[in-house]
């Protein structure tokens, strides 16, 4: 199958807010996508607008890792003074700990105050007072909070709950590992790998490292390298580090401020959320979309239109139309002696609720998609309807199929409901359908009038002849009449009267036949259109809003699946390749 083509996810609207292109995506896929994408998504979208107006321009920075990794030290190591208790017994961090800058402003120290509050960070240190830059400095920024957090492999559970939490919720992640644990399973594939998008946000610190000799030092950065990069860090470098000897500490901090130091690194941290639910959203949108309609869609809408016509019965209506102007030819053209026979005869329009007297005396409707007054044609038989039925579900199903199955689902299911539609938007297509009633051929008039002075031709002469019949056998006085030839006049009258009648009755009608049939193919063509149209309004433009959805939606999570252009938090120049 070949793919539709899609808006390059790089192209276009590449500079968009990524949070701007998942509200959109929240506010179009709300079925389309399940609830395990679209609800973690509102919760973003309500987190990023509270964090923005909480603390813009503070940072948090998190120290994420597993037991005995070192976290704690690394933590005083880095602050430069002894604020996390450590000891041999483990774990030692049970809450999470705060270090604030030494020296920020009030409103930096206000700031800072609320956003710990909103994060639920109550145990607070200070920094002390050093340089803000240099080999004495340090802390990781003026306006930057660092954060000892409890071990994410921890065996109680509200330890591990608390550092699930915050991981979600800081700026900047900070993954310390140590030599013996840093291919752990549990830290890998709970944390990290589901963490690959916030590359630009991450910072990975291999602690321990004067345990280690110099090849073994190697070997561990080689392996761990590899191990990120096949997770989806492969931007981001390892720091060497040694909480305990100094070694790396120093730069470190560097790598920590230098993403601290971001234009908009809170930014950077929802985006990488964003494409983290995009990714998830990728998933469920796996199946390519389906190509624009081809002959097998084609097939499926005709199949579909000749499905509604049987149901709802045009080839009756227009056959009625046919009819309806033969019997009305036969009133009005037909031989003047038998027209009271055609007056016997009901008319097959007013027998389906569609006369013309009927359709004057409809009220007005009250909208136009709101059907007209409904027609008393009959009910579709059991096969029609299942026909019909049957049609619909495999037209919906043909347009559906690239649809995820939530969203597939929801259309089938809508299936009943939109039959039902369909026979009302049906039915008063053809109540509304112009049956051509009103026009009446003008040559119909001179047929008639020729008619009834041939009548009255034959009358006169009728009545002459009687006359003269009177007078020769009653009155005995006979009496010559004029005559044309050997042909007495009154004969002429009666006989030429009803028979040039006759003639003119039967061409008349024969002419009026072959008008009835282009009429009837006339009105079959519009009730054909108005068949299509009604399917097109209830089911057709219907499912192509929803591809058109579904595009859109597609699209979104291309844009929001895209890496961004740099990678911060690794080492040299941090470029990585646009997606």
């Amino acid at each position: 199958m070949r793919s539709r083509p899609r808006a390059a996810a790089g192209g276009g609207a590449v500079g968009e807010d990524p949070l701007a292109r998942l509200a959109r995506l929240v506010e179009i896929g709300d079925d389309l996508l399940p609830v395990d994408v679209i609800e973690p998504a509102r919760a973003l979208l309500e987190r990023a607008g509270k964090r923005r107006l909480i603390a813009p321009g503070v940072n948090v920075v998190a120290l994420l890792g597993a037991t005995g990794s070192g976290k704690s030290s690394l933590f005083n190591a880095i602050c430069g003074a002894q604020l996390s208790p450590t000891a041999v017994t483990r774990p030692t961090t049970t809450h999470p700990l705060a270090a604030l800058p030494a020296s920020p402003s009030p409103e930096t120290a206000g700031a800072v105050g609320r956003l710990l509050d909103w994060l639920g960070v109550h145990e607070r240190v200070r920094l002390p007072e050093t340089p803000a830059w240099g080999p004495a400095a340090v802390g990781v920024g003026e306006s930057t909070v660092l954060l000892d957090l409890p071990d994410i492999d921890s065996d109680i559970r509200g330890h591990r709950a608390v550092a699930e939490r915050l991981a979600g919720l800081v700026d900047i992640l900070v993954w310390v590992l140590d030599p013996e644990k840093y291919a752990d399973a549990v830290i890998h594939h709970d944390f990290i790998a589901p963490m690959a998008e916030h590359a630009a946000v991450s910072v990975v610190a291999l602690n321990q490292v004067d345990r280690l000799t110099e090849t073994e030092r190697e070997e561990a950065v080689r392996d761990l390298t590899a191990l990120l990069a096949a997770e989806g860090l492969d931007g981001v470098d390892v720091v060497e580090v040694s909480a305990r000897t100094g070694e790396g500490v120093q730069e470190l901090r560097a790598r920590i401020r230098a993403v601290a130091d971001l234009e908009d690194v809170t930014q950077a941290r929802l985006a990488a959320d964003a494409r983290t639910l995009a990714a998830r959203a990728r998933d469920v949108l796996r199946q390519e979309p389906a190509d624009a309609p081809g002959p097998a869609e084609a097939a499926g809408v005709e199949a579909l239109e000749a499905a509604a016509r049987r149901a709802v019965g045009t080839d009756r209506v227009a056959d009625a139309v046919g009819a309806s102007m033969r019997l009305e030819a036969a009133r009005r053209v037909g031989w003047l002696p038998l027209r009271w026979l055609s007056r016997l005869r009901q008319d097959p329009l007013r027998a389906l609720h569609l006369g013309a007297d009927v359709r004057r005396r409809r009220p007005p409707s009250p909208s136009r998609e709101a059907p007209i007054s409904r027609t008393s044609l009959p009910a579709p038989d059991a096969a029609a309807d299942a026909a019909l039925r049957a049609a619909v579900h495999a037209y919906t199903a043909q347009r559906t199929r690239h649809l995820p199955a939530v969203a597939q689902e929801q259309a089938l299911d809508r299936l009943s409901a939109w039959a039902e539609q369909l026979y009302d938007r049906l039915d008063a297509a053809v109540g509304g359908t112009d049956l051509e009633q009103a026009r009446r051929p003008r040559w119909w008039r001179a047929a008639n009038a020729l008619q009834v002075l041939l009548a009255c031709a034959a009358v006169v002469g009728g009545c002459w002849l009687a006359l003269l019949r009177v007078m020769d056998h009653y009155l005995l006085l006979p009496v010559d009449p004029p005559r044309w030839g050997h042909v007495p006049w009154p004969t002429v009258l009666l006989l030429g009267g009803l028979l040039v009648g006759l003639v003119l009755g039967v061409a008349g009608t024969s002419l009026a036949r072959a008008g009835a049939a282009r009429r009837r193919r006339r009105v079959g063509a519009r009730l054909h259109r108005g068949v299509a149209e009604a399917v097109r309004t209830t089911l057709t433009d219907p499912l192509d809003q929803e591809s058109a959805r579904f595009e859109e939606v597609a699209t979104l999570v291309d844009g929001l699946c895209a890496p961004p252009r740099r990678a911060y938090g690794s080492g040299g120049s941090g470029t990585v390749p646009a997606g």
